[in-house]
């Protein structure tokens, strides 16, 4: 029984390498001094070595344009290759896509700094003397009573003194509209993300006879300007 023997000496196959550049025909010679002695290569110590050399040639062999001598020993290189289970050709680059652009924070663009006209004609009287003032109106679901809104805002007394507001940049504030004044929870319903609705808000459907703290007076009308952001 013939006994397999791994006979090379590396440092003897170092020399063999091929460097990057060489001719097509430099290789091939080179490649039949390694057939010569083809027996050694698969020898688990050979590995390392026997998959650079292979995997030059073939890179080198396609830099020269991949035809005739250069398209045989490329070809030879990869039979090599697949018979000792590795691939001498390059895995292609993956370049991973974009990630998604990020939606930019929202904001409340569109609203005013200033009490509105509580004379102005686009005013739509609704019933108890609540008034509504659609400047946008939005799209997708409308919200409907007892929702969780998440919104921009500002509040005016008639003298035009801002007594309260939640606006850009800081981020919206939730709300659930059951816990609000009755007003909001009149007016509110039917407005679409992204619409802007404003309320003329009498007394008797804000704070009333009470009033609110040190900043809204009793029996005070109220205006409110509202951008609806989004609601669940």
């Amino acid at each position: 029984m013939k006994t397999k023997k791994f006979r090379p000496k590396l440092d003897t196959l170092e020399e063999r390498t091929v460097p990057a550049g060489l001719s097509p025909v430099f290789m091939a010679q080179a490649l039949q001094t390694v057939a010569d002695d083809f027996e050694w290569m698969a020898h688990p110590s050979a590995r390392p070595f026997v998959q650079n050399f292979f995997t030059g040639v073939y890179q080198d062999s396609m830099a020269a344009g991949g035809g005739g001598i250069a398209g045989a020993n490329a070809q030879m290189a990869q039979h090599v290759g697949n018979w000792l289970g590795f691939d001498v050709v390059p895995p292609p680059i993956v370049i991973p896509p974009p990630p998604p652009p990020v939606p930019p924070p929202p904001s409340d663009a569109g609203m005013t700094n200033t009490r509105p006209d509580p004379n102005a004609p686009q005013w739509v009287l609704q019933q108890n003397g609540l008034k509504t003032w659609d400047v946008v109106v939005g799209a997708g679901d409308p919200v409907v009573a007892g929702d969780s809104i998440t919104i921009f805002y500002q509040g005016w007394l008639l003298n035009g003194t801002s007594f309260d507001s939640r606006r850009s940049p800081e981020a919206p504030i939730t709300f659930q509209l059951n816990g609000l004044i009755d007003g909001w929870k009149q007016g509110i319903p039917g407005m679409q993300p992204g619409g802007i609705r404003r309320l003329y808000v009498p007394s008797a459907l804000g704070y009333g006879a009470a009033g609110s703290g040190n900043n809204i007076p009793p029996n005070s009308d109220l205006i409110f300007e509202i951008k609806m952001i989004s609601h669940t």
